[in-house]
């Protein structure tokens, strides 16, 4: 049995950060400023540095392999936006709330960077550094 939601679109935004910007801490900025509190985000661009996680180990839980890349990656994502209760799992041991905060959870193919292009990893993004302009779609749902 299926559970459903109506929801309706509400506002549209398109963003663009300068090279250097941490894309997440932004991002969650955006996200508090703006008061979003559901949507769907749609990314496409390139990252310096790259934080992410690709997958789980085993089937005994969240035991994923973490990933740190120093060279500059391209990337095509999409994810959504909540206000969990809770610090969900990915974002590591030791991060606890005191309220509600936004979690952007993005699922991405990332490539394998300079003179790698058949390499490509599938994953979560933790975290980046822009190397040039990201284009980022948010659709805020309401």
């Amino acid at each position: 049995m299926y559970k459903a939601q109506e929801k309706k679109l509400g506002r549209i935004f398109e963003l663009n950060f300068d090279p250097g910007d941490d894309y997440m801490a932004e991002m969650t900025k955006f996200v508090k400023d703006k008061n979003i509190r559901a949507g769907s985000i749609f990314l496409l661009g390139a990252l310096a540095q790259t934080e992410m996680i690709s997958g789980f180990r085993s089937m005994q839980g969240y035991d994923v392999t973490r990933h740190s890349f120093n060279e500059w990656r391209e990337l095509v994502a999409y994810g959504n936006i909540s206000w969990p209760e809770k610090p969900p799992a990915a974002l590591g041991e030791g991060v606890v709330w005191d309220e509600p905060q936004p979690y952007i959870h993005i699922h991405m193919a990332l490539s394998g960077g300079p003179g790698k292009n058949e390499d490509v990893l599938v994953g979560h993004l933790s975290n980046g550094k822009l190397k040039g302009g990201m284009a980022t779609q948010i659709y805020e749902l309401i």
